[in-house]
């Protein structure tokens, strides 16, 4: 690969316009909270922790919605437009919350546009999926025999954004802006324009669009050429029953992982009594963890290329259950074991989840296939991500053992699953890629 310079600058354009990418979606997706609670407060005037959540629920949802005109985009006006076009609806997003004001700063809720809010909030969210899935699309379209490595590149930003946390973010709020976040959002929103135009000039959506191939091969795919397999239809996607397979593999793996980690803090402060300080006590081991994930991520990148995303997807699923287990029977103190636990648990999902995920679907489906079968599985993956929050609260959150009985049993059907798709063959070898 790195033997041709054109591919290597492109592959090398990819990996960082993506690590930023996925770096400030993960900031203003997973580190949304820390930051709004900074600068509006109930206590303060502003508008009510429930209110303030609300649009990250429903915009979860929308998300699973704009997922399908997305993917059936894709195929018709290119994985780098539509990646653009997210990137331009994450940036009105961040505009929207400076207009709508509501900080304790400035009169609190009296002084805020709450649908406003509620609209931009929502948007955010729905921009960050679109990101990350195009991104997705991006590396599996790159490359072939170093797909895993390549999304674990790109998807790093991630757990980097984990490691540093949304602390320091807050804090600059709180102590720098004064309580004021918009210039933190007006930052962001020049940031997404900003690798908006990088991905315009930069980015390709196939390596074919450069005059080049998959990995920097220097020759056509050797394997049946893209023109005699050519994108399947919808109905001939839902009559696939890799389709449902894959469904059922990727929601059980997507279930359990989020449910995971989305559950552990609730499920420390049970186990603490009711208080923060066992939370407060297995802290430093969730920062090691969140550190820890950046190298894991790759890990599993290179796994996926050396012995295959399903059977990488199987040992995500058996990292899953013993995350389980940990969680289900966590002891009232952390002593060093149940500390390494904790943090190897945290790196792993935190790290793996979404290279392994993304590159079960590209082995499955391979380039010619990928778009057509992600009009189905995307919406499917941020549909499991969105009712996993809601379902987890109806099992009792950190409190039932039922939750971590239910998300011990997705993990199992994951592997369950994913060791019935590697009994099936496929009809046809993916170009590049060994039978």
């Amino acid at each position: 690969m790195f033997q041709n310079k054109k591919y290597t600058f492109y592959a090398a354009a990819l990996c960082l316009t993506g690590l930023l990418f996925t770096f400030l979606c993960a900031a203003l997706d997973g580190g949304r909270m820390p930051v709004i609670r900074a600068a509006v407060t109930a206590a303060g005037g502003g508008w009510t922790g429930a209110r303030l959540e609300l649009p990250m629920t429903v915009g979860s949802f929308l998300a699973a919605i704009l997922a399908l005109w997305v993917c059936r985009g894709l195929q018709r006006g290119g994985v780098c437009q539509w990646l653009i076009l997210c990137a331009a609806l994450g940036a009105l997003g961040c505009v929207g919350l400076v207009c709508a004001n509501g900080l304790d700063v400035y009169g609190g809720a009296a002084s805020g546009c709450y649908p406003l809010f509620f609209v931009s909030l929502a948007a955010l969210r729905c921009a960050c999926a679109g990101v990350r899935l195009t991104l997705a699309a991006l590396c599996v379209q790159w490359s072939v025999r170093f797909r895993g490595r390549l999304l674990a590149l790109v998807f790093m930003g991630a757990p980097l954004f984990a490691a540093i946390g949304a602390a320091p973010f807050a804090s600059l709020v709180r102590t720098t802006l004064s309580g004021d976040y918009r210039p933190f959002y007006l930052a962001a929103a020049i940031a997404l324009a900003l690798l908006a135009l990088a991905a315009r000039f930069l980015l390709r959506d196939r390596p074919e669009d450069a005059g080049l191939y998959p990995d920097g091969d220097g020759r056509a795919p050797s394997a049946v050429p893209e023109a005699e397999a050519p994108p399947m239809s919808l109905s001939e996607t839902l009559k696939d029953r890799r389709t449902w397979l894959a469904l059922i593999a990727l929601g059980a793996l997507t279930f359990a992982s989020a449910g995971c980690l989305g559950f552990l803090e609730p499920r420390l402060v049970v186990r603490g009594g009711g208080g923060p300080t066992l939370l407060d006590r297995a802290a430093p081991w969730l920062a090691l963890g969140a550190i820890l994930a950046i190298p894991s991520g790759y890990v599993f990148g290179w796994l996926c290329d050396r012995v295959g995303a399903l059977w990488t997807a199987c040992l995500l699923g058996l990292a899953e259950l013993g995350s389980v287990c940990l969680l289900w029977s966590f002891p009232k103190e952390v002593a060093l074991p149940d500390g390494m636990a904790l943090c190897l648990a945290t790196a792993l999902l935190t790290g793996g989840t979404a290279p392994v995920l993304f590159c079960l679907i590209g082995q499955l489906f391979g380039r010619s296939q990928l778009l057509s079968a992600c009009r189905v599985l995307f919406p499917g993956l941020l549909l499991t991500f969105a009712l996993t929050g809601p379902i987890g609260a109806l099992l009792g959150g950190g409190a039932r053992a039922r939750l971590y009985a239910a998300l011990f049993a997705a993990a199992c059907l994951g592997i369950l699953v994913c060791l019935a798709l590697l009994v099936m063959r496929p009809k046809k070898p993916e170009p590049n890629e060994k039978e």
